[in-house]
């Protein structure tokens, strides 16, 4: 029990450790503010990320996530971790949309989505749709779901899937399924050798495959302003004279111009 305790305690102390190097980024979703971890870019400024964990994979994945994050934002990317946790008063995929507005205010050009463990079809279903918020590129980590989403030719933008040579059974089937699906569409794959579902060992590894992966994205261009062009239609009088050029004659006009009267 006393060994249960402290490995309990050790996993906390570690957590809140972690999450002490972050900042923290407000965010309002039908008008409630909520604090999610931020971790700025340093001197190199290559974009941002987002970062999801969804399911029980929450649970697990902090420290690796954090690890990331601080990883990440020490390469040049300003990373932000959605609230996905039970407690949370708004739901993950609500929270992507404010998140990319911020993040594209802070003058980002390019912004990547990391997805890790479960509910990968909530993101898929959300970007697939027309109104969603445009991004630069989509990571899947080690993600899965209950059942394979049958439309991800919908997506616009590159994607990157990434698994453990002996991660669950689930994410390597799923992906196989995605390779199929995907063909060379914007898709890459690669599952790394010697690493688990938590990439305990793998970290170093798996850092320079999104880095590199991220870096190599096309940077997005900010869409010039719309031109507005106005048009008044001209108002004439009744006393108004126009001179219709089919029907005049200006014969001699250069070399006995008429004199005004």
């Amino acid at each position: 029990m006393n060994h249960f305790i402290r490995t309990a305690f050790l996993f906390l102390l570690l957590l809140f450790s972690s999450h002490c190097g972050a900042d923290t980024l407000v965010i309002k979703v039908n008008q409630n503010p909520i604090d999610l971890s931020y971790w700025p870019a340093g001197n190199k400024h290559y974009g941002a990320v987002l970062l999801i964990s969804g399911g029980e994979d929450v649970v697990q994945s902090p420290i690796l996530l954090t690890h990331v994050a601080e990883q990440l934002s020490s390469y040049g990317w300003s990373v932000v971790l959605l609230n996905c946790t039970k407690d949370s008063p708004v739901p993950w995929v609500k929270q992507i949309p404010p998140t990319i507005n911020i993040l594209r205010e802070h003058k980002n050009k390019r912004i990547v989505l990391v997805h890790y463990g479960e509910q990968l079809n909530q993101s898929l279903e959300y970007f697939s749709r027309p109104q969603s918020k445009m991004i630069n590129g989509l990571i899947m980590l080690s993600a899965y779901d209950d059942t394979n989403w049958s439309k991800l030719k919908k997506l616009r933008f590159p994607v990157f899937d990434i698994a453990g040579q002996f991660d669950y059974d689930a994410v390597l089937y799923q992906m196989e399924v995605r390779e199929k699906e995907f063909g060379r569409h914007n898709y890459q794959s690669i599952e790394m050798p010697g690493a688990h579902h938590d990439y305990r060992y793998s970290q170093k590894m798996l850092l320079a495959f999104i880095h590199g992966w991220m870096a190599k994205l096309p940077e997005s261009e900010p869409e010039p302003p719309p031109i507005l062009v106005s048009y008044i239609e001209p108002v004439y009088s009744a006393a108004s004279h126009i001179a219709k050029v089919d029907h005049s004659d200006w014969a001699g006009f250069i070399d006995d111009p008429i004199e005004p009267e």
